[in-house]
Order: structure tokens, then sequence, then C-alpha cells
């Protein structure tokens, strides 16, 4: 008969059973009133006896349906290399294959997923975020065309002083720049943005800012005079600033708060990371690419 999982059938194989080995009823006969094959109630009956069961067994359980051994099987050397790009990037599996794949470990993305979930290396989301619709913004086709800033607030739990982050993502080629500071003003902000411009060596053409205070009218007229078109985001709209929050969090998980057994300075920190983010850090929105092969591409 074929594979069942009815939860009653383990007991009924147990009738059966117990007709031939106690009741002394033919393998045919048993089999033709429990409506099965012969052949299958003598395997039942086999397997009975070579489990040993008592008399006081009541179920004969059914069997796993799993193959033994799969029909596509990953070698053990393509999931030591997918767990390991997992565990040294810690990033998704998108990026876990586009590192096997510029490595020369050809496999697909199914595959890695299936992996990473099979060594318990997937974490499942504890809620899903609610769906907002998506939010106009200019055109980014070139670098420079929308750079997007902000200022991430840092506060030490033992010593309570309040440090700040300015950042600043450019839209199109991912590319960051990071500074590590005491306070904000609307002055730091402009001078900021300035050594942004020079460490990217493309034109800003036009910053979007949130409306805090750093960002107010002096930073406005400031970067006009430079000829940059200033944007602010709309008040409660995060998505408005979504490269530059998305940015903002990554920093803060892989770099600042991220455990440094040899207790540099943030500042040093920052340089040392901003160096590996644009340079060999894939990322998802530019197809698995580096923010330097985006600009090369110009």
């Amino acid at each position: 008969m074929s594979y069942s999982s009815n939860p009653l059938l383990p007991k009924a194989r147990v009738w059966a059973i117990k007709s031939v080995l106690r009741d002394g009823l033919p393998v045919s006969v048993a089999a033709r009133r429990a409506g099965i094959h012969r052949a299958t109630l003598w395997r039942w009956c086999k397997r009975w006896l070579e489990l040993g069961c008592a008399g006081t067994t009541k179920s004969l359980p059914t069997l796993s349906s799993r193959p033994k051994q799969p029909a596509r099987l990953v070698s053990r050397a393509v999931v030591e290399r997918i767990v390991y790009w997992r565990r040294y990037k810690s990033r998704c599996a998108v990026i876990v294959h586009a590192h096997c794949l510029r490595e020369g470990t050809h496999v697909s993305l199914s595959t890695v997923r299936r992996v990473l979930r099979r060594e318990g290396l997937i974490v499942d989301k504890r809620y899903h975020k609610q769906y907002r619709a998506p939010v106009p913004r200019p055109a980014a086709d070139a670098p420079g065309k929308l750079v997007q800033t902000d200022t991430v607030h840092l506060w030490h739990g033992h010593h309570k002083p309040r440090t700040y982050l300015y950042t600043a993502v450019d839209v199109y080629s991912r590319w960051a720049y990071v500074e590590h500071h005491s306070h904000i003003s609307q002055e730091l902000s402009v001078q900021f943005l300035k050594r942004a411009q020079a460490y990217a060596g493309f034109h800003f053409a036009c910053v979007q800012a949130d409306n805090g205070p750093e960002f107010g009218r002096h930073f406005e007229t400031a970067l006009v005079a430079k000829d940059i078109t200033v944007r602010h985001s709309r008040v409660r709209k995060p998505n408005d600033n979504a490269f530059i929050e998305r940015f903002n969090r990554t920093i803060q998980e892989e770099c600042v708060t991220k455990y440094d057994p040899e207790y540099q300075p943030i500042h040093h920190k920052v340089l040392s990371y901003l160096a590996y983010y644009n340079d060999e850090r894939l990322h998802l929105g530019i197809q698995c690419r580096t923010p330097l092969e985006m600009l090369q591409r110009c």
C-alpha cells in the first residue's frame, strides 16, 4: 500500500499483526480482513518480531519517508565554505552566495539558504515590519546626484558622555563617509560635507537631510552658495532617508558596537571600517558589488 500519515494507522497495524501471531490466522486471510496486501502484512510482522515488541504494545509507528541519501547531496567542502563565509561576514544568504561564486565555489542560492537553515545559522524574524508605500525621491543615476546625510547619537553607559557620528552616503554607488565628533552644529555639518566631497572625488549635486537642528537655515544657505541643492525629508517619514538610515544601522552593528579586543578609539575604528566598506564590502542594493566598483563604472 502507498505511504500514509494517518495517525490511526499504527494501531491498525497491531490489530492485523496480532491476528496472525496471536490468533493464528493465515497471512492471506488477515490481510484480506485488514484490506491490505499479504506482503505488506508480512513485512509488518517481520518488523514486529525484529523490534521485540511486547504484548502490551498498542502501536507500530510509521517509518520516516525521508530518503536515506538525498538525490543531490552537497559535498562537505561546499558546506564548509558556506558556513565559513556566513560566520566570517555575518551577512545574509545572498551575500554568502556572492562570496562563494567569487572564490570559485559554484553553488546555487537555494542551496546556500538550505545549508544555512540546516546548520542553524538563520535567525527567524521575531516580527514583520509594516508595509509602507514607496516615497518619490530624486533620480540617482550618477554619483553625487543624491547624497543623504544624518547624525548618529552615541551614548556611553558607564562614563555617560554623548558623542556623535556624522554620516553621508551616495545613493547611486552606496559610497559612504563618516566622522566622529563630540558635538553637532550647522557649521560643523557644512565642514563635514565639504570634507566628504573632497574625500569622494565627485561633486554633490543634491544633499538630503532630516529636520534636525544641525541641518537648519545656515546649513542650507552655505550649501546653496556652493552650488549644492538641499532637500529635507518629510516629518515622520523615515523612508525618505532610507539609505542613510540603513547605513547608520550597519556602521553601529559592524563597527561601533562590535567587540574590539584592542580597544581602539572610535575615530580610529571608523577610519579603518570606511576603507573596508567602500572597497571590499558587498552590497545587496547594487547587485553584490562594492561602492568602488560602482564608481569605476562611471
